[in-house]
């Protein structure tokens, strides 16, 4: 409420004013993954001031300067000028929470001392996850058991991860998580390729939809040791593909079961994923190759694992196709 007063105090008019927030128009997104209970910084690079609408034209002594605020105060977020000429950055500062927590918050640009209007508005999410170290050899099979705590209430749990191909849980279907409870999940990692790289692992609450937790794999993969290698050449265009042979023998005294697997699912297949070898015997594995549209090569790597899915070995098949 609003009073317009004269000069001895009498009110003469009273205007009631009903004020209405509205939603931020967002210009950009920014979706983060980050150890729990530790410190984000990142440093992002600001767009060029003169693409940036409502940008003045024409401004006598070069470039405006810049101010950033963010939505929330316990969060560092500053800008400084480099110089005419130079890119400008945003460095963010950011204590993020237990997992599964996630923290959302505003950053706000302007070019205006007084922060009468931004120029743009960004959004940022910073999910808090539990991270886990691993390492592991590519097509070999590495296993681990993760604890997952219960909430006050009882709950039915899924886990979902972002790479299906490369990591199984189990239980791999719904599951009863009982009231401050423990569940335990045991873990299978066989990646295709060496290097290092992120794994994202969510228990969900399959009733309500809730991340009842959330983890951070970070998987540092070393390449096999390659014994054998190979070159075959291969038509472009084949309808059915093609069928090839390679040979494999067993250097124990006594008989050996083997599993087969490739990086390449999408170009290779096996006439069989296992095989049972007696001692120092000589095995035929048949392989089949997708055809391929487009000439080039490929390196398609076949392990061939024992019956703990431990390396044996790795051949090396360089496909040229022409």
């Amino acid at each position: 409420q609003v009073s317009f007063q004269v000069s001895k105090g009498k009110p003469i008019a009273l205007l009631r004013v009903k004020v209405e927030p509205q939603p931020h128009v967002v210009d950009q997104t920014f979706r983060f993954y980050h150890p729990e209970l530790t410190f984000l910084k990142k440093t992002i690079r600001l767009p060029p001031w003169h693409t940036l609408p409502g940008a003045p034209v024409g401004m006598p002594g070069g470039e405006p300067e810049m101010f950033v605020r963010c939505s929330d105060p316990d969060i560092i977020c500053e800008t400084k000028n480099m110089g005419p000429g130079e890119p400008q950055d945003i460095f963010l500062k950011v204590a993020g929470g237990p997992s599964p927590q996630i923290k959302k918050f505003f950053v706000a640009i302007y070019m205006d001392a007084w922060l009468a209007a931004p120029v743009r508005i960004w959004q940022f999410y910073l999910h808090s996850l539990q991270r886990l170290d691993v390492s592991c050899t590519a097509g070999q099979l590495t296993r681990l058991s993760l604890v997952l705590r219960g909430t006050p209430a009882p709950r039915r749990v899924r886990a979902f991860t972002s790479h299906p191909q490369e990591l199984q849980v189990d239980p791999d279907g719904a599951f009863l998580l009982p009231a401050n409870g423990m569940q335990e999940l045991y873990i299978g990692i066989r990646p295709r390729r060496a290097g290092s790289r992120f794994i994202y692992l969510n228990p969900v609450d399959v009733e309500s939809h809730q991340l009842v937790s959330s983890w951070l794999l970070c998987l540092s993969c070393r390449q096999p040791l390659i014994s054998k290698a190979f070159e075959i050449s291969l038509p472009v265009g084949g309808g059915r593909g093609c069928n090839k042979r390679i040979t494999y023998t067993n250097p124990y005294p006594s008989p050996r079961l083997y599993f087969l697997c490739t990086n390449r699912p999408d170009l290779l297949q096996f006439k069989e994923d296992s095989f049972e070898i007696a001692g120092g015997k000589v095995y035929t594995i048949g392989l089949r190759f997708a055809p391929s549209q487009s000439a080039g090569e490929e390196e398609i790597l076949i392990h061939i694992n024992d019956h703990e899915d431990k390396n044996e070995e790795t051949f090396c098949v360089k496909v040229l196709y022409h």
